[in-house]
């Protein structure tokens, strides 16, 4: 979206993704064997594990707004990670036996392993389950899962959020959301005074990031997609790293375009801020506003 009020134009992707380092993305969470569930993704117009073909290809549509690829961004996007799909393995993720919460390791087979190990997921206990169906299927007047308060789950979030974009751009463009120009659809995302779709965005890009950028066990990620253009090696257990690979850049990456992003902060200019020094400072920030 070339609107500032769309969270994924706020600094580009390579910025943002290189402030933010070693950034925890939320483990993504699904089951079985991904590789199976993969092969038998949903194509456009079918449905999905928990979405209806129309809320799936309404969902691909946003996920390409807030993940550009091309012919908008050079870089691969969220249709070519298929991120809509991971997404719609997580809402359903109760849909399976074990559910597609938390894959099984130690070791994926991406450097050295001899089998996928994430690739397994595993069963979770009264407790974990309690919390997961909590937070993807909401509390639902339960008692047992109203024990700190009402929760409305991500399944409600994105239904009624599908269904509302799909009705904003019907009104205004005349057509499904899906079928709207890209135009039409930032400006709909972008759209200030629109408090359901600034509740939702908001919603369904944390879930893009973790998709995008997260394990490819979960679903997204597909063919290492987030990982190719950002030279992001991923998990290299059991294989470790080197000592010369970790005292040193990366020779395959050192000068390449991201590099040249940020400046270069000399190793011997940095120091760690004593406590009274940071609160000092924070005082002083705090007084100048």
């Amino acid at each position: 979206m070339s609107d500032g009020g769309a969270p994924h134009r706020f600094v580009g992707r390579r910025q943002f993704l290189q402030g933010a380092g070693a950034f925890g993305l939320l483990t993504f969470v699904p089951p079985v064997r991904l590789s199976r569930l993969m092969a038998a993704a949903p194509a456009p117009g079918a449905a999905g594990r928990f979405l209806t073909a129309h809320e799936l290809d309404t969902l691909r549509a946003l996920c390409k707004r807030l993940i550009p690829g091309p012919p908008d961004d050079p870089d691969p996007g969220a249709g070519e990670a298929m991120v809509a799909e991971a997404i719609d393995l997580l809402l359903g993720a109760f849909s399976l036996t074990p559910p597609l919460i938390h894959a099984g390791g130690p070791f994926s087979n991406r450097a050295g392993a001899s089998e996928d190990d994430f690739a397994d997921f595993v069963p979770l206990d009264s407790h974990a389950e309690l919390g997961w169906r909590i937070r993807l299927e909401g509390s639902l007047g339960r008692p047992e899962r109203e024990f700190a308060g009402p929760v409305v789950g991500l399944q409600q979030i994105y239904r009624e959020g599908l269904a509302h974009l799909d009705q904003q751009a019907r009104s205004g463009y005349g057509v499904a959301f899906a079928d709207a120009p890209t135009q039409a659809q930032d400006a709909l995302l972008a759209d200030p005074n629109d408090a359901a779709t600034q509740a939702f965005v908001p919603v369904a890009f944390a879930n893009s990031l973790e998709a995008m950028y997260g394990p490819p066990e979960y679903g997204g990620n597909h063919g290492l997609a987030g990982w190719g253009y950002t030279r992001w090696l991923g998990d290299v257990q059991p294989r470790g790293y080197r000592d010369d690979e970790v005292t040193g850049p990366d020779p395959a990456t050192a000068g390449g375009p991201a590099d040249k992003a940020l400046p270069l902060i000399p190793p011997g200019s940095l120091k760690p801020a004593s406590r009274d020094e940071f609160w000092l400072g924070r005082q002083a920030m705090l007084r100048g506003r």
